[in-house]
């Protein structure tokens, strides 16, 4: 296996979702940033934060990761790798290091398509998302999710049950199963296809993680289907982060008013594709991709789609239907949805961490691990005219980074480096700030007030 140690120790030093590393990486090898210090250091191309983390030489983490993976068949791509998928490449905060259990696909080739709604779900949504995953498997296409509760985990057990392939994507390092239940899903995707994430093993599930996570998810997909979605369901950050990747949108209807089905009537009216059965998808890509899909299998995969609990029951798939909401609605969430707060996990003991990282970038904030998804439905207030109900809805880092953009221009994200968050509390808070309807992403990486 190839030596990995200074591709792993430059990872933990520029964090995720940090685009910071691209130009770095451009004129040096990881090994030479880790030699480097004095002078040399102080003039690369990078701001303050990330020069004091890579002043730090300890390779103890470095270390105790490599081994973990070495001894547990994890595999690692490293964003300078001949088989790094090139779709992530053109993200604009693309991941540095990836691990990976099982075999991941051809994404070159392949077509991967992403679903992903709800964690309370209708029976409705439940047959549809086992519907979509089977028949899109059966003919040769990749299912992609996250692995939560809900649609995510249905659409990958109808997957693995067509005897196709699924990738999932985790908010939590390789090591861990979240939610703890979906353990046997998990060890399926990967005989099936392959669980990948950006976060070294035993890190937690911290909520902030399945924002970050999604932009991964939606960029190895041509495109992403949400099957039943609120307007606060973290499923639209998915679906809003897939249109500023170009990439294409899938919505399956629902009965006007109904709350599970709100946000994807939204995004049919404006202007996502219906989905009323699978093909409605594949018609979209058969001819793209007539090399690779068995359109001929369609339909076969039709008479044998219908939904399937004893699969489900197999997996230890756990379903929250809509109705156990109003029950709950008094008591503590464990959210596990694509990206909802998170209860933590417990990692695997060979590698829990002795220190945090030293890198005030690496560590979350707890406050915004517990706030930064209480979303309200989108609203475009004029400026200066917010409601006490929005101002509420943010989190402390939402509301300072608010406050910090200009009434009369755009900024660049590194304008708000300045109030002291990471790059990845910054563009996950944008994110939300702009499915709040309070802000506007503009080309080139800008953002302004709406």
């Amino acid at each position: 296996m190839k030596d990995r140690l200074f591709e792993i120790w430059f990872s933990l030093r520029v964090g995720v979702a940090n685009p910071a590393f691209m130009p770095l990486l451009e004129q040096y090898t990881p090994y030479e940033l880790f030699s480097m210090g004095g002078e040399l250091l102080e003039s690369l191309p990078c701001d303050d934060r990330l020069k004091r983390a890579l002043e730090d030489k300890n390779l103890e983490e470095s270390h105790r990761i490599q081994r973990y993976c070495q001894n547990n068949g994890v595999g690692l791509l490293f964003w300078q790798d001949e088989n790094y998928p090139s779709v992530l490449r053109m993200l604009k905060d693309p991941p540095l290091l990836l691990y990976y259990r099982g075999k991941l696909p051809d994404f070159k080739r392949e077509l991967c398509i992403s679903v992903v709604g709800t964690r309370t779900m209708s029976e409705y949504g439940k047959r549809m998302a086992y519907k979509i995953g089977y028949e899109l498997a059966a003919v040769g296409t990749v299912v992609v999710s996250g692995l939560a509760l809900g649609v995510d985990a249905v659409a990958s057990a109808g997957a693995i049950a067509a005897e196709g392939r699924t990738v999932a994507v985790l908010g939590c390092g390789i090591d861990v199963a979240y939610p703890v239940a979906h353990k046997p899903l998990m060890e399926a995707v990967v005989r099936q296809g392959a669980v990948m994430t950006e976060y070294p093993p035993a890190t937690r599930p911290l909520g902030h993680h399945f924002p970050q996570r999604n932009r991964i998810i939606s960029g190895l997909s041509q495109g992403t289907v949400v099957v039943e979605a609120g307007l606060g369901s973290g499923a639209l950050i998915t679906a809003k982060t897939a249109i500023s990747q170009g990439r294409d949108i899938f919505a399956v209807p629902g009965n006007v008013g109904d709350e599970n089905t709100s946000g994807t009537n939204q995004l049919i009216s404006e202007g996502a594709t219906v989905v009323l059965k699978p093909s409605d998808i594949l018609n979209n890509y058969s001819f793209l991709y007539r090399d690779v899909l068995r359109m001929k299998a369609l339909p076969a995969a039709e008479r044998h789609s219908d939904l399937n609990d004893a699969v489900l029951a197999r997996l230890s798939v756990y379903v929250k239907k809509a109705e156990e909401k109003k029950d709950a609605s008094s008591k503590p969430q464990n959210p596990p949805s694509s990206s909802g707060r998170a209860k933590e996990a417990a990692p695997s003991p060979q590698l829990q961490r002795k220190n945090p990282p030293k890198d005030s970038s690496l560590v979350s904030r707890k406050p915004d691990a517990e706030t930064a998804h209480k979303m309200v439905p989108p609203s475009a207030p004029r400026k200066g005219d917010l409601s006490e109900q929005t101002l509420m809805s943010l989190s402390e880092t939402q509301r300072k980074l608010f406050n910090a953009l200009p009434l009369d221009h755009a900024v660049a994200v590194d304008y708000l480096m300045k109030e002291g968050f990471s790059m990845s509390e910054i563009m996950s808070s944008m994110t939300m700030l702009e499915i709040k309807g309070l802000v506007v992403a503009l080309p080139g990486g800008l953002y302004s007030r709406k």
